[in-house]
């Protein structure tokens, strides 16, 4: 049959003469054909639509060959049917079916390798379960998380007290031997006939022990006064109105000294009439572990190391605290991780990782931002934005602070 003969339709007789142009028969026929292509042709747009919204859809090439080629052509077929009972275009109607037929042999074969796949994807009960299972995961987690860093607040105030007990023994080491030395000096002129210039040695003597005695018994006081204020405010729940920058100066010096830096590592700025209130032992958190993360992990010598802290008020009104170091530094790598609970690069030297999350965690819950920049051997810098409802100028608060803070 030549195609000149399979697309001559004037030899056939039009479908409607097999249904004796019965209208009832005729139209219900014509009407049904052309509804089942347009719901086909519905269907396709459908399917298109889906694949293209759903990006992540596997084997989005099995949708589209199901979708626009099979119920294409179905909707197609049906179309001619319907026409084909006034005109008999037979021809087309074979070329559409033997499309239909085709797509849907393949696809018949193709669905049967792609089956088990889709019969591997959870059911809404099992992802319901399944994240219910991940839910109850991720509170214990969290609770496992809150526990150790509580813990790890615990033992950065204990390391505190430890760093100001060592450095109390010094001063009331040495007011102890200065007070040993005056006590003999004076027994040994009690039992001595002293000459006028033996007198003027011992007094000198005697005036420069009671001299060194008080000096170091004044820097004890302070250091006890400075520990207790730390210590009562870590145990405070509640807020309070505070001057910043007395706060931050005691804390500075007790941190150096447990650190072993020296003034000169440490350069400070901060406005002094700048009243914050919080809770202070938040300032602790954030100051503790920023100092701990230059001195254990920043600096191979941390006599040579170089700290800025510059404190000012943005714009904005809100408190602007900017810290860096010149020390190690970081890679992308570290500085993406660096937040992350239990991220430690010193873990066989017994450090947990917790530091930066606990600065992360205290930073978050006064409602603030924090940034992190690292260039590998070009140091490290820390930005941490505290909302303005924070801050209050000191000529805004006429009240005096609860915490006046001695000078070291």
């Amino acid at each position: 049959m030549n195609s000149d003969s399979f697309f001559d339709y004037e030899k056939f007789m039009p479908h409607g003469m097999c249904y004796l142009w019965q209208p009832d028969i005729l139209w219900t026929s014509v009407a049904s054909d052309i509804v089942t292509a347009l719901s086909y042709y519905s269907i396709t747009l459908a399917f298109i639509y889906f694949v293209n919204k759903r990006t992540d859809l596997p084997y989005p090439w099995f949708f589209v060959l199901a979708g626009s080629i099979i119920f294409m052509a179905c909707g197609t077929t049906h179309l001619i049917s319907a026409i084909v009972i006034w005109e008999p275009i037979y021809g087309i109607s074979a070329i559409s079916k033997a499309i239909t037929a085709t797509s849907s042999f393949f696809t018949g074969i193709l669905i049967w390798f792609i089956l088990p796949f889709f019969l591997g994807l959870a059911s809404p009960s099992m992802l319901k379960k399944k994240n219910e299972a991940l839910s109850i995961s991720l509170n214990k987690l969290k609770s496992a998380q809150k526990h150790i860093i509580e813990s790890e607040k615990l033992a950065s105030l204990g390391n505190l007290v430890g760093g100001i007990a060592h450095e109390l023994n010094t001063p009331i080491g040495i007011g102890i031997t200065s007070a040993s030395y005056l006590q003999e000096r004076i027994e040994w002129g009690k039992k001595t006939k002293l000459t006028p210039q033996d007198s003027t040695q011992l007094f000198d003597e005697l005036s420069d022990g009671i001299e060194l005695i008080y000096k170091n018994l004044n820097q004890t006081a302070n250091l006890v006064e400075v520990f207790k204020n730390i210590a009562v405010n870590q145990k405070r729940d509640d807020d309070f109105c505070f001057d910043l920058k007395d706060y931050l100066v005691d804390l500075i010096s007790v941190l150096s000294s447990k650190l072993k830096l020296t003034p000169s590592n440490i350069e400070f700025n901060c406005p002094p009439d700048i009243m914050i209130t919080a809770n202070p032992s938040s300032i602790i958190h954030i100051l503790t572990n920023l100092m701990e993360n230059s001195a254990i992990h920043a600096f191979t010598n941390p006599a040579q190391g170089l700290i800025e802290l510059n404190i000012m008020l943005d714009a904005d009104g809100s408190l602007l605290i900017k810290y860096s170091d010149n020390g190690l530094g970081m890679d992308e790598e570290q500085v993406e991780k660096v937040f992350n609970p239990f991220y430690t690069t010193k873990r066989v030297e017994g450090h947990t990782g917790l530091g930066m999350t606990i600065l992360y965690n205290t930073v978050s819950h006064l409602k603030g931002e924090l940034v992190c920049k690292s260039i590998l051997d070009q140091g490290t810098s820390f930005t941490i934005h505290l909302p303005a409802n924070l801050i209050t100028r000191a000529h805004e608060n006429k009240q005096e602070p609860i915490i006046q803070a001695p000078s070291i």
